[in-house]
């Protein structure tokens, strides 16, 4: 209780200078009006006394806001007092808190030499209070300690200043660290949402719009056909909600990372994919080389969803039989999509980044570089082709 009682007592004296001046104020003249009647010797207080204590208020309570000139006025003043009236005086003690609020605001050896110039006056006025005029007598080498100690304390409030100041920065500097971390975490978020969803929508949007217009076509000429068209496209839609719902149950899950692995589809699924590429009338010639094994989750996903918009592409832009290849190789695993242009220069002229895949052609090749692997893709002899490498060690947790 204390404790909280004492923060928050300086909270209130640090919000405002002005208070905290009148407060070390009042402590000076306490202080001094303390040690003069504490003493043996008789006081003599009079007006001179009362005047010296009025101008060492005021002196304190303004020090924050012209610190050099009231103390230079302090020490004239305290020097005056002293050679007049020969008797110490408070102005002595607002002289060395002026002292220290000076000294503060300098670096330390030009506040020590501030100090040792104090100190050596205060020290020749001292020496008009000895009787004996001893250089070394004790009323006037106090002076000297009380200068060191108010360059001491000066020195150590400076000390602590900096180190607030410089944690202070440090803290801030970390905020601003955490702040950018997380906004580029959420940004990396937002980008592979909108990839899963691009790749989710454009390639069972497309599955739907082929078989519906083949419905469509063969509504009257052959309707069984027809029949079978929609229900493929029924079936794409009864995917892409499934797989909708699953995204979004990531999204509201706390442990997305976990349920992201466990919901989204993976290697193991590609032959279905290709089957319903294949129902909804690509021509889709698979090879398939090399020994499969497990993979690292992100990089099967990343697999699974580079030939799903690569066949994608291919039904949208391109004509002909589809080649498939997955390539298992020693540290690698390889895939390629070519697929014959519709025309040439149709959509696909632009070398990849255009008609022919568009975003999906960016996000494929973000996918793969995520993953430690690198896409190419391109036109060549009236056909469009794609090709990724993505790191194929084996994912041991996987395996276990």
């Amino acid at each position: 209780m204390s404790d909280t009682a004492g923060a928050t007592a300086m909270a209130w004296l640090r919000a405002d200078a002005r208070r905290f001046d009148l407060v070390v104020a009042v402590a000076v003249i306490c202080v001094s009006l303390a040690l003069s009647y504490g003493t043996p010797d008789d006081f003599d207080s009079g007006w001179p006394d009362l005047l010296a204590g009025i101008g060492a208020f005021v002196l304190l309570t303004l020090r924050s806001r012209w610190p050099r000139a009231l103390f230079g006025i302090g020490v004239v003043s305290t020097v005056a007092f002293v050679l007049v009236y020969e008797r110490p005086t408070v102005l002595v003690f607002a002289s060395l808190v002026l002292l220290s609020t000076v000294c503060v605001r300098l670096e330390r050896w030009p506040a020590v030499g501030v100090g040792a110039a104090s100190a050596v006056g205060l020290y020749a006025t001292g020496l008009t209070l000895s009787e004996a005029d001893e250089f070394g007598d004790a009323r006037a080498v106090i002076f000297i300690a009380w200068a060191a100690l108010a360059v001491g304390v000066a020195d150590a409030v400076r000390s602590w200043r900096r180190a607030q100041a410089s944690a202070e920065a440090e803290l801030r500097s970390a905020l601003l660290a955490s702040e950018a971390e997380t906004r580029q975490h959420v940004s990396e978020e937002r980008l592979a949402i909108a990839r899963e969803l691009h790749d989710l929508l454009a390639h069972s949007l497309s599955v739907m719009n082929v078989q519906t217009g083949a419905a469509l076509h063969l509504l009257r000429s052959d309707p069984d056909e027809a029949e079978q068209s929609l229900v493929a496209a029924r079936e794409a839609g009864r995917n892409v909600l499934d797989e909708l719902r699953d995204l979004l149950s990531v999204l509201r899950d706390e442990d997305g990372d976990e349920a992201l692995t466990s919901s989204l589809p993976t290697l193991d699924q590609l032959p279905d994919l290709v089957e319903t590429m294949r129902a909804a009338g690509l021509d889709v010639h698979w090879t398939r080389s090399g020994a499969p094994r497990p993979l690292a989750p992100a990089v099967s996903l990343a697999s699974y969803r580079i030939v799903q918009e690569a066949l994608t592409n291919s039904a949208k832009h391109g004509a002909g039989t589809v080649d498939l290849l997955t390539d298992w190789q020693a540290d690698r695993f390889v895939i390629r999509v070519t697929n014959p242009l519709a025309s040439s220069g149709g959509d696909g002229g632009d070398g990849g980044d255009g008609g022919h895949g568009g975003h999906g052609l960016i996000g494929m090749r973000e996918r793969a570089v995520a993953n430690g692997g690198r896409l190419a893709a391109g036109e060549s002899d009236g056909s469009f082709a794609i090709e990724a490498w993505l790191p194929a060690t084996v994912d041991r947790e996987v395996v276990e």
